[in-house]
């Protein structure tokens, strides 16, 4: 996992800018929810008046016509204004706190999309999904911190000043504690964000690893290590389960001695008041009153310690948020966009009129992956309709990386593409369906039916039938039970290597693209099958650029780029390269499989 060094993490706005700008999102809901929590926190308040108010009652001393019943109606009152607050703050809150997880979640994932295709990410899977998951959902859980801070301090003000007005001494010795947690608190601060960090980095590394075992179930079936998976599984789940443990306990330690130290404060604010009844300088209500407000300043004391903690440790869902950002500013993982949680979004806009491919040019388009030397440079090559351009050299030679440039997978770096004359400014936008299809050399199917893998959303007009065929896919589907309709599992996981691959092909096809970009697509096909398969794709006349090293396709080729560190050495028909380049005749080996039929 990367790690941000001390000045990215010292770069991230405080917390407090980030929960403004989600209050500030859906505002309405949030002071509604932010006033009836309130009131629910300052109902405290009001038994200690009350109390006071039925024994000055009794005793003779409340004002001219204020009764029993008096003191009735109101905790009557107050108790429906209470329950009428909850219910209303529990809707709002539920409304707020939904949509500022979904905004979180919207600004992480659109971040992440809009980034290069083929653009390494900074989180592994497992890291990725818990950000996405777990920590939107903690910041989004910090908006209740805002109403809570500010419903503690209101009370420990009203409640102090109430107590001031009965004795200032003994209410200074409820200060004491107040203090003493806030001093714990910011001494605590440095581990407390250790170990929750520690805690969800565990958590995501066990996502990560049950993620890695269902995409390589049929590697570990096959090596016979399913004894060795299960216990890489147990050892990530014990260091998650000391990492939350040790975060458990250290919570539960700190709200301890919060509240140990808040109630210790209170048992000796009772001793002095107690001294002071004997006196006799205290009545029975004034008591009440003070003893009521005495234990509840207690529990607002730890109250707030509490708050304080969970204050620092959100910091953490933060950095880690804003580290999926990958360079974009971290506020905007708060920036204001549409839901559309109650209707339907608004139609995408219409696909424009894409006009055929007359030519395509790459000029000087460079590629070099940063903190290395490794990539392509320099590559030039024109690419006209119903030509096959094959891309070839040694494993390492840059042909991955040249294709994944050509089709804006990877950031723009030197270099230009233009299509029918035209200079192509995004080729990760522009270089899609229904221009461009591409198959990688190891292609991710979903979960689903062999038929919605081939769709992904395309009507079903007949094309998957002409997909499935060019792919020779049909004798498999003849085999299976439920034909198209087949359930593939997990990213393919109940398919062979060479069915995935041909079930990509097929995707592909079903675009009818004016290019096809094929990576190495028959690497796990045997010989007769890829010979079918070639044959097919060439028959359509559509225009091909694909990595290979078979000699058949090289030899069907238009134009042939053998690439070596990077650059090409070689570029012609393959006759005119056999003759010109001793590098193209080391590379290339007679074919051992009967060569593909001219059509």
């Amino acid at each position: 996992m990367s790690k941000q060094t001390t000045a990215e993490k010292a770069a991230v706005p405080p917390t407090l800018a980030f929960l403004w700008r989600l209050i500030t999102y859906s505002p309405w809901r949030y002071l509604l929810a932010a006033s009836g929590w309130v009131v629910f926190h300052l109902w405290p308040l009001l038994p200690g008046v009350l109390g006071k108010l039925l024994f000055d009652v009794l005793e003779g001393r409340a004002a001219v016509g204020v009764t029993v019943w008096t003191v009735v109606a109101i905790i009557v009152a107050g108790g429906l204004a209470r329950c009428t607050a909850i219910i209303g703050a529990t809707v709002a809150w539920a409304g707020w706190y939904l949509r500022a997880r979904g905004l979180v979640q919207r600004n992480l994932l659109d971040r992440v999309f809009r980034l290069p295709g083929a653009q390494a990410m900074p989180k592994t899977v497992g890291e990725s999904i818990s950000t996405v998951r777990d920590d939107s959902d903690a910041i989004a859980l910090m908006g209740g911190w805002g109403f809570d801070m500010l419903a503690g301090i209101i009370f420990a003000v009203g409640g102090l000043a109430i107590l001031l007005t009965v004795d200032v001494k003994i209410t200074i010795i409820v200060m004491v504690p107040l203090a003493v947690v806030l001093a714990l608190a910011q001494f605590a601060r440095a581990r407390a964000y250790r170990v929750r960090e520690q805690s969800r980095e565990a958590t995501a590394k066990v996502t990560g690893t049950i993620g890695e075992i269902v995409v390589a179930v049929r590697a570990i079936k096959a090596a016979d290590k399913k004894n060795e998976v299960v216990d890489r599984l147990r050892a990530d789940n014990a260091v998650r389960k000391t990492a939350m443990i040790r975060d458990k306990v250290q919570s539960l330690a700190i709200d301890s001695v919060f509240n140990s130290t808040a109630s210790l404060g209170a048992g000796l604010v009772l001793l002095v008041a107690a001294g002071q009844m004997r006196s006799g300088e205290f009545t029975t209500g004034d008591f009440v009153l003070f003893a009521t407000y005495l234990m509840q300043v207690a529990e607002y004391t730890y109250f707030m310690g509490y708050l304080v903690r969970t204050y620092q440790q959100s910091g953490v869902s933060f950095v880690r948020a804003a580290e999926l950002l990958q360079g974009a500013p971290p506020m905007t993982l708060v920036d204001h966009h549409p839901l559309h949680l109650k209707a339907e979004p608004p139609p995408a806009d219409p696909v424009p009129a894409v006009e055929p491919l007359r030519e395509l040019e790459i000029r000087s388009l460079t590629h070099v992956f940063p903190g290395t030397d490794r990539g392509v440079r320099d590559v030039s090559l024109t690419i006209r309709p119903g030509t096959v351009t094959v891309v070839t050299g040694e494993v390492g030679s840059g042909k991955t990386t040249l294709l994944r440039g050509v089709l804006g997978l990877y950031a723009a770096g030197h270099g230009e593409i233009r299509w029918n004359g035209e200079r192509v400014e995004d080729p990760g936008d522009f270089m899609v369906p229904p221009r461009v299809a591409y198959t990688p050399q190891n292609p991710t199917l979903l979960s689903g039916s062999i038929r919605e893998n081939v769709l992904l959303g395309l009507p079903d007009d007949g094309r998957v039938e002409r997909a499935v065929h060019t792919a020779v896919l049909g004798p498999d589907l003849e085999r299976f039970d439920t034909g198209l309709e087949t359930e593939i599992g997990v990213r393919g996981v109940r398919l062979s290597g060479g069915q995935v691959q041909r079930t990509a092909a097929a995707r592909m096809f079903a675009r009818e693209p004016s290019l096809l970009v094929m990576d190495d697509l028959s690497s796990a096909l045997d010989v007769e099958t890829e010979q079918e398969l070639w044959r097919r794709i060439f028959a359509t006349s559509t225009t091909c650029l694909a990595v290979s090293h078979r000699p058949a396709v090289l030899e069907r080729a238009d134009q042939v780029l053998l690439l070596k560190d990077g650059r090409v050495i070689a570029a012609g028909p393959l006759a005119d390269l056999l003759e010109s380049s001793a590098d193209m005749r080391m590379h290339y080996r007679t074919p051992a499989q009967t060569p593909l039929p001219k059509e």
